[in-house]
């Protein structure tokens, strides 16, 4: 055994498109998640081609819930889709949601690349009438 501590670390896009999507989840107005038809069809092939390896490729780009995110050579680029509430200034929150991201990944040790955040829609939240007994 050695006295020296092992400093590598082993994280790979799934866990950084988890990170991304819980940050993205906890931001005051983003109201959902979603991916675009774009990345849908990106995400069949990933799978399809992955499933053929039977390993995941290292670098893979990987899909979480509308969260994107891939890592090379430690740095992760992420893109993130989402509707947001009309109550709220969308350049705003998709300002506060790279920001939450990029603080979330500094607890990985991987460092942040490009965070894209892409607004789908931007809906109204429906305001449901107060329940009435009869």
């Amino acid at each position: 055994m050695t006295d020296r501590l092992l400093r590598g670390k082993v994280i790979g896009s799934s866990i950084i498109a988890g990170v991304a999507a819980r940050a993205a989840r906890e931001t005051p107005g983003i109201l959902r998640l979603g991916p675009s038809m774009g990345h849908l069809a990106v995400r069949l092939r990933s799978a399809a081609r992955n499933t053929l390896r039977r390993l995941p490729d290292p670098g893979a780009r990987t899909s979480r819930d509308g969260v994107f995110a891939a890592v090379s050579e430690g740095t992760a680029t992420i893109d993130v889709e989402v509707a947001t509430d009309a109550r709220f200034n969308a350049l705003e929150v998709a300002a506060d949601l790279q920001e939450r991201v990029r603080r979330a990944l500094r607890t990985t040790g991987i460092a942040a690349g490009p965070i894209n955040v892409t607004i789908l829609a931007i809906e109204d939240v429906p305001s449901f009438p107060p329940f009435r007994e009869r």
